[in-house]
């Protein structure tokens, strides 16, 4: 081999590197080679394409690529009906047959093989070659890396974000940001859930906590002006954040605090006077000063068939919570009987096992339901939960949905995928990517020394004590509790 030969070869590294920077010379035998394929097989390309000569493309039907794209020496693209978006890049000796679709930042390695059609082979009575071929198509999503000798078959769609092992053979769907390999191809782990073991994720929770530690009190000062003798709730609450850090309560000293919620005690059915004074007592080390004799005379059967269940499962929820809570306090601080198995009976039968959730209506107020139903039964109590992995199936579709974000609904999702989670690890993953998600949000929205106001909502001491609950809750289901600092000692407590 003479110098000159030597030239040639080097001059063929960057259709094999085709990221790289081309020649003078190259750039203008692009632009004929680009121009010819687009005469000669209708094939479109965008801005600052790069497509090796020593690529081959064959027998296009239709095909068009975004900008930036680049097609490497020996890639083989034949029988075409190819859309791609921007910024992709095919390797050397990858293969791309038939209906293709793939999004934009999308690398196909060297050996890749991604085959959008199939032959037909039902009918043993002819040979397969005579039946024809059928195209359902691949679709691949954005930002997605395609490893070197993955094979991806027909009618498969692959989700953004993705990455296919070295020699992955994909059969069938892959959802978005999976980590996925092997032969055929499973999910291996979400990618963001690996994120909450960052230095990223360490450093945002304990600086929160750290915060938080440093200036609850101030936050519930600064929140003073919500009291007065009728209210109940931000009295509760304030004990209730102040128990969090294991600390005085603000507004009264202890024994003061404590006779004044005994002034509010009432033996009725209600939120304020089962659960927001039984478990703000509680957390101040004292407790109820007498049980809930209502509870003596109801039928437990007969009051839960009666709740709103088809048409608001919130509120049936919701009721069901107070009635559970006033047993619990009734059995636990007063040794009372109580009708427990009347109560989960009947929810054990009315649950809906394909769903895992109670009632009808719309999905966020079954969600919400379930929440309201389970935290004061099966939570309070200890009790395993029934359906668990389709409960956390409902509320991964529930997550992923069109809900409002406030404080009840993010709770109302966290809740059971972390609780149905003590139980399985089913979508463990999926779910722990939600919570990373909904924690980068909830923590900016800290205002030190005045408390919670996410987006659209007044800083509160509700809205206070329920975001530093929630985000105890995510980090619980994060294994990051430890970090912040606190635990919730009051009506939102999980441990």
């Amino acid at each position: 081999m003479n110098y000159s030969d030597y030239d040639e070869y080097f001059n063929k590294e960057n259709y094999f590197l085709p990221w790289n920077s081309l020649t003078e010379a190259q750039l203008e035998e692009q632009r004929k080679f680009q121009a010819e394929l687009s005469r000669r097989a209708g094939f479109e390309f965008g801005l600052d394409c790069v497509v090796s000569p020593e690529a081959h493309i064959y027998e296009v039907r239709r095909a068009k690529v975004g900008n930036g794209v680049k097609i490497g020496s020996h890639a083989l693209l034949r029988r075409l009906e190819l859309e791609m978006g921007d910024n992709c890049t095919v390797n050397s000796y990858a293969v791309i047959q038939g209906k293709v679709t793939v999004g934009s930042q999308v690398s196909i390695a060297p050996g890749a093989k991604l085959f959008g059609e199939n032959h037909n082979f039902d009918r043993t009575d002819i040979p397969f070659k005579l039946q024809g071929n059928r195209r359902d198509g691949i679709v691949i999503g954005d930002d997605v890396w395609i490893g070197a000798d993955v094979i991806i078959v027909d009618g498969v769609r692959v989700g953004s974000h993705v990455v296919l092992a070295a020699g992955a053979v994909v059969v069938k769907d892959i959802p978005d940001y999976a980590l996925a390999g092997g032969n055929p191809a499973k999910v291996l782990r979400d990618r963001r859930a690996a994120l909450k073991d960052s230095p990223e994720i360490e450093k945002l929770t304990a600086d929160f906590g750290r915060s938080a530690r440093n200036q609850w009190r101030a936050a519930a000062q600064s929140c003073a002006g919500e009291l007065s003798d009728g209210e109940i709730r931000p009295w509760c609450d304030g004990a209730e954040i102040a128990a969090m850090f294991d600390e005085k309560p603000p507004f009264l000293n202890r024994e003061d605090y404590i006779k004044k919620l005994h002034s509010m005690e009432k033996d009725s059915h209600s939120y304020e006077t089962v659960m927001s004074l039984g478990y703000a007592l509680r957390a101040l080390g004292d407790g109820l000063s007498a049980p809930f004799s209502y509870v003596d005379a109801l039928d437990a059967d007969k009051y839960l068939s009666s709740l709103s269940w088809d048409s608001d499962p919130w509120d049936a929820g919701h009721n069901t919570d107070i009635l559970a809570t006033a047993m619990y306090f009734n059995k636990t601080r007063f040794g009372k009987p109580i009708p427990e198995a009347a109560l989960f009976d009947w929810l054990g039968r009315r649950i809906m096992p394909q769903t895992g959730l109670w009632g009808g209506g719309s999905l966020n107020l079954r969600i919400n339901g379930w929440y309201r139903t389970v935290r004061g039964s099966y939570g309070q109590f200890g009790l395993p939960l029934p359906y668990a992995e389709n409960t956390i199936d409902s509320a991964l579709l529930h997550s992923g949905g069109d809900y409002e974000f406030n404080a009840c609904n993010v709770l109302d999702i966290i809740y059971p995928l972390w609780l149905c989670g003590r139980q399985t690890d089913h979508r463990r993953s999926e779910g722990q990517a939600w919570a990373l998600g909904i924690l980068r949000r909830v923590i900016p929205l800290w205002r030190p020394g005045f408390g919670f106001a996410p987006e659209k909502d007044p800083v509160t001491l509700k809205g206070t004590e329920m975001w530093l609950s929630i985000i105890y809750n995510i980090c619980k289901y994060l294994e990051k509790e430890e970090l912040l600092g606190y635990v919730p000692k009051g009506v939102h407590k999980i441990d």
